[in-house]
């Protein structure tokens, strides 16, 4: 007779039975359960085929054995870069690449482990998995998707779906949890933990048992074990925030953070989307400096914030040693970066945006833009939030630039723009939506389309973000798709939509709910290899503009360049500070 597989009723571990004929009593070899039933030797026979026959079909039909993914990747959003990436300079998206650009996951780095008793074996959970490898002004008058609403009550939500498999696993301190079926995709499974962390396992051991999200104070135990042990704890309705900055910052950010997360909720139930509120505590972490970021998140120099898809928290830091290149546009940025990565987060947790779901760079950068604008205050105070779909001056200053080169008076000799996606022959709208990743001037780009989209063409807008929340977890999607999905939504004439966005923009450049941004007078240094010294200026209002010039003139081959941006209310003084730069006054 062939071997059955039966699980334990006691710690529900898989045991092969590799002669059930013989009829004996069985203990099991972890928790010492009798599985000998009251019957006789054929009846235990008949039921332990059968229940070997049922856990062989469950097994099978979600992947059972799966390998370890082993390969790396990131979100930042910058160059989304994991979230992956793509480039912004003051965060770093959510990781959209395909499971298998995804970095081995903090738990259930699974291995197949078998112990014996007599003629049986036992299939044991994982063993406990590697440590995790190295993320306001006037509001407009006008009723756009997602832009502040009172409180709504969902209406019109479909049926929930039945509840996912669960199954048996070890957590990253060793300790069995039950875990949650996430997503699978031809031969990946994804598994989500009751701290809200995702997995991949290399088998699964199916379970009845429920699974129980950890509650706040649950998750707070936990993590104070770990790696954040020695951060201070700032405790929000549905934030753990553990910083080493300011308790200032902390404070803001978790008031900014709170804001959003309602506003978000309000917003889509409004539309009747069918969003929740989250199911674990949200999780931010605050570093005092960048340095200290640095040696914690292997990200690309450029990404400042990053939202990590597995861990499921945002990660930021308060203060850097590039501050004084531009003081009043970092702490300008600030708020912009905390909201950012917290709407990548939001978004992913309330059933918007699906945690690996591929969604296109465009919207989702897009969406993060048009709820994080950042405001100067009226009163002489720090910088603060905006809300949701106010207009971003900063984006407004950098697609002035991309639509009239001219605006950039002064450039070193190699400083040529690489600004514009448009390709030969195609609709920017086609350009943008294909892309991968985005550059720093991109971001500005995709916040314009989801502003006109949330704004003219609202119905569409809700109707295809609908459809994109049902995107299922680790489902591929090519460029291709992409396009398609959008066409079907918004119609195929990208000419017209090109030029639509372009009127749409060019009567917002009107309006004075925003702040305009100063003339930056931005002054560059670089040493280079045989004594020679580089020097470069450039004049522009857009703080995205003169990041992607730095990235675009800096030689590889050189010492750290040092650079500069000084504001100044006129143009005119702006460029007599750059061309003073460059006589070497």
């Amino acid at each position: 007779m062939e071997p059955v597989v039966i699980a334990c009723g006691g710690c529900g571990t898989a045991i092969r039975i590799r002669h059930p004929e013989i009829a004996r009593r069985r203990f099991c070899p972890r928790c010492r359960t009798d599985l000998t039933r009251d019957q006789d030797p054929v009846c235990r026979q008949s039921l332990a085929r059968l229940t070997g026959i049922l856990i062989a079909a469950l097994l099978l039909g979600t992947g059972a054995m799966l390998g370890v993914l082993t390969s790396a990747s990131h979100s930042s959003a910058s160059h989304v870069r994991g979230e992956s990436p793509s480039a912004r300079p003051d965060t770093a998206p959510a990781q959209l690449a395909p499971v298998s650009a995804l970095p081995p996951s903090p738990t259930l780095l699974a291995m197949r482990t078998t112990t014996h008793e007599g003629d049986d074996e036992r299939i044991a959970p994982a063993a406990p998995p590697l440590p995790c490898a190295p993320a306001a002004a006037e509001p407009q008058r006008a009723d756009p998707v997602l832009v502040e609403f009172a409180a709504a009550p969902a209406a019109g939500l479909a049926q929930a779906p039945p509840e996912p498999p669960r199954f048996k696993v070890r957590d990253e301190q060793g300790q069995p949890v039950v875990a949650r079926l996430h997503g699978q995709h031809e031969g990946t499974t994804a598994l989500i933990l009751p701290d809200g962390q995702l997995g991949f396992p290399n088998m699964l051991v199916p379970t009845d048992e429920p699974f129980q999200p950890f509650t706040a104070d649950e998750l707070l135990a936990r993590l104070q074990k770990g790696p954040l042990g020695d951060f201070q704890i700032h405790q929000t309705a549905h934030y753990l925030i553990f910083f080493q900055s300011s308790r200032a910052l902390a404070e803001a950010s978790g008031r900014w953070l709170e804001d959003l997360y309602k506003r978000l909720l309000d917003a889509f139930r409004k539309h009747e989307m069918a969003v929740h509120d989250t199911e674990f505590p949200l999780v931010a972490v605050i570093y005092r400096t960048e340095r200290d970021f640095r040696a914690s998140k292997r990200v690309d120099p450029e990404v400042q914030a990053v939202y990590e898809i597995g861990t499921n928290r945002i990660y930021f830091y308060e203060t850097s040693e590039h501050d004084e290149n531009a003081p009043e546009l970092s702490a300008l940025r600030k708020p912009q970066t905390v909201v950012h990565e917290g709407t990548h987060q939001v978004l992913q947790n309330i059933g918007v945006h699906p945690r690996l779901s591929a969604w296109p760079i465009w919207l989702v950068e897009g969406l993060a833009e048009y709820c994080s604008t950042p405001a100067s205050s009226r009163k002489g105070g720090k910088p603060t939030w905006d809300g949701l779909g106010m207009i971003n001056g900063l984006h407004m200053a950098t697609i002035r630039e991309l639509e009239d080169p001219l605006s950039v008076a002064i450039r070193g000799d190699d400083g040529q723009s690489k600004a514009l996606v448009r390709e030969p022959g195609k609709p920017l709208v086609e350009c943008l939506v294909r892309k991968t990743h985005l550059t720093p001037t991109e971001y500005a780009l995709a916040w314009a389309m989801t502003h006109y989209l949330a704004f003219k063409r609202q119905d569409d807008f809700v109707a295809y973000l609908k459809v994109m929340s049902q995107i299922p977890p680790l489902e591929p999607r090519t460029p291709e798709d992409h396009l398609a999905e959008f066409r079907k939504a918004f119609g195929s004439d990208l000419v017209k939509i090109d030029k639509t966005i372009d009127r749409y923009l060019k009567n917002l450049a009107k309006q004075k709910g925003y702040d305009p941004m100063p003339f930056y007078a931005a002054t560059y240094e670089q040493s280079l290899p045989a004594g020679l010294l580089k020097r470069a200026a450039m004049v522009s209002q857009s703080p995205q503009m003169i990041q992607q010039w730095v990235e675009e003139i800096s030689n590889p081959l050189g010492a750290q360049p040092t650079w500069q941006a000084l504001p100044h209310a006129t143009r005119a003084r702006a460029l007599l500070a750059v061309e003073e730069y460059m006589k070497g006054h």
